[in-house]
């Protein structure tokens, strides 16, 4: 039986009621000094994404990660790590500074690693779904113990992000973007095979429901969950966010390989029940245009030209402009068709659809620059 622990705490907890709710949710899974021996090296793996964007429900909580620092150290680590690499847009070491996880780990001793600039090692995945090999931080394989620190959130494009996706963080952005155009969900269970956790810690403090991973409401759980078995964890943390985990794609995939059972047997919930903490959460919508007046012809499209349009939309609607935008056609996505009947410039977004650059404004990248396509909407959406 794979163990889950689930810890509520106080509302609006401070750092010593955290500090407390990571080690118990911990010590129900017999603590951490029965996950390391006396001097190991301990790498911590929290969700940043993106700098610019840090904060309660968006990034992992700089005082979740406090706490496993000091409760490694506590526990006879000789050297703790935290390691990630951000989303598209943004440098890593940029990101982790604005995310509070710079002065967190100089406060308490741990080193800081940008995946982005570490070396890799790569590694062959056993019964691979969609790749046979996986290029992957150095440091956070030769760590001795390996903790994956993501937060409960929706997902735009994944219906939900916990333990699994939020692995993504210890591949660099060349190799996230090949995730997106072989096929996300298998590429998630394939990176989970080829890199096996020692912990995965949920930051449920503050959660996100409706337009995550970056732009949904916040939602306060004062939770904290915790497993040895990701796959476990994710299936428990589907249930307790209102979402069938068969409805999650990558889970799907991963039950169908025998990795765990959707139903929950062979899983054994600790601490809180499931249903003492349950909460329907509102669903990330999946169309991406966001008023009347703008068409979004997406074919195909990765999360990341999906979470730039979001983002550059949302850029817009702080400028009060949004509602200067009509008559605007984006086409995105590697099989986004311009449509025969189409009347005035489209704009054509992204290398995957360079095929089409000269029917249209043209916007390269993978993903676009956020201020690369903020302009060409402002040129084209507001010329009328």
């Amino acid at each position: 039986m794979h163990k889950v622990s689930i810890v509520k705490g106080l509302g609006s907890p401070d750092s010593p009621e955290i500090f407390r709710m990571v080690r118990k949710a911990i010590d129900l899974l017999g603590g951490l000094g029965s996950f390391l021996d006396e001097g190991d090296t301990v790498a911590l793996k929290p969700n940043i994404l993106t700098g610019e964007l840090s904060g309660k429900g968006v990034t992992t909580d700089p005082r979740v990660i406090e706490a496993l620092i000091k409760l490694a150290f506590e526990a006879g680590a000789g050297d703790v790590m935290v390691i990630e690499g951000s989303g598209y847009g943004v440098p890593t070491y940029e990101a982790l500074r604005l995310s509070g996880m710079m002065e967190v780990a100089e406060r308490s001793g741990a080193r800081l690693v940008d995946v982005d600039m570490d070396s890799v090692i790569e590694l062959d995945v056993p019964d691979h779904l969609i790749l046979d090999k996986i290029p992957v931080s150095e440091s956070f394989m030769k760590a001795d113990v390996r903790i994956n620190v993501p937060v409960m959130k929706t997902h735009d494009q994944m219906l939900m992000t916990l333990g699994m996706k939020n692995m993504k963080g210890v591949i660099q952005k060349p190799t996230k973007r090949l995730f997106h155009r072989i096929g996300l969900a298998k590429a998630i269970v394939d990176l989970n095979r080829a890199v096996p956790v020692n912990l995965t810690v949920v930051d449920a403090i503050h959660a996100m429901e409706g337009l995550g991973p970056a732009f949904g409401e916040i939602v306060e759980m004062d939770m904290v969950m915790a497993s040895r078995d990701v796959y476990s964890l994710d299936v428990v943390g589907a249930r307790v966010m209102g979402i069938p985990p068969g409805e999650v794609e990558y889970l799907k995939l991963a039950a169908e390989k025998g990795y765990v059972d959707l139903d929950g047997s062979g899983i054994k919930v600790v601490g809180e029940s499931v249903e003492s903490v349950h909460r329907v959460f509102q669903r990330p919508p999946m169309h991406l245009s966001p008023q009347e007046g703008i068409t979004i012809i997406e074919k195909g499209a990765c999360s990341a030209c999906r979470g730039t349009i979001r983002s550059v939309f949302f850029d817009l609607e702080r400028m009060g402009k949004i509602d200067d935008v009509r008559d605007l056609v984006i086409l995105v996505g590697p099989h986004a068709v311009l449509p025969d009947d189409l009347e005035g410039t489209p704009i054509v977004m992204g290398i995957c659809l360079q095929h089409l650059k000269d029917e249209g404004r043209y916007v390269v990248g993978c993903p676009p620059n956020n201020d690369k396509l903020r302009e060409a909407i402002l040129e084209l959406g507001t010329n009328w």
